[in-house]
C-alpha cells in the first residue's frame, strides 16, 4: 500500500506540472501502532494548500473498508527562503525527520547522511517488517540535477 499510495502522490504533482516529487519512507511495526510506515514528501510551497487534502483521500482509497480517524498523521516543515524561516530552521526540521526515520540505522549510513552528530536517539528501538522495508526516490534520466 505504500508504494500505491507514493504513486498516487507522484501522478497527483505531475498533474500539477511537477514531474519530479523526491521522498523516502520507512514501515515499522511497533508495539504502539501496529504496522505503519513514515513518509516524506516533497510538495513546492505552492502546491500546499491544494495537497493538504490528499493524503488522507488517497488512504481512505486504499486501505478500503472503514477509514478510521486518525490513520493518516501530517505534518508539514517549516518553510524555507522567502516563503518563511531560515534555510537552517528547514534543514534541522528535515534532519530530524529524517533521523527519526531511521531510529537504528547502522553508523555508516548516519555518517552517510550528515546525521553522526544526532547520535543519541532515546526512541532506538527495532521491529519486525515483512517485505520491504524503506524505499527512497532517486533521480533518475530526465530528471533535475
Amino acid at each position: 500500500i505504500t508504494g500505491q499510495f507514493i504513486n498516487r502522490a507522484r501522478e497527483w504533482m505531475r498533474s500539477h506540472g511537477y514531474p519530479v516529487m523526491p521522498w523516502c519512507w520507512t514501515q515499522e511495526c511497533g508495539d504502539t501502532f501496529g504496522q505503519h510506515a513514515h513518509i516524506l514528501l516533497h510538495v513546492p510551497p505552492e502546491l500546499d494548500l491544494l495537497f493538504r487534502p490528499m493524503p488522507c483521500r488517497w488512504a481512505k482509497g486504499l486501505i478500503g473498508g472503514r477509514y478510521i480517524t486518525g490513520t493518516v498523521d501530517t505534518k508539514r516543515l517549516p518553510r524555507a527562503g522567502p516563503f518563511g524561516g531560515a534555510l537552517s530552521q528547514y534543514e534541522a526540521a528535515l534532519l530530524g525527520r529524517l533521523h527519526y526515520m531511521l531510529k537504528c540505522a547502522p553508523e555508516p549510513l548516519e555518517e552517510a547522511l550528515g546525521l553522526i552528530e544526532w547520535r543519541y536517539k532515546d526512541w532506538c528501538q527495532s521491529s519486525r517488517v515483512i517485505g520491504k522495508r524503506a524505499g527512497v526516490w532517486q533521480r533518475r534520466g530526465g530528471d533535475p540535477k
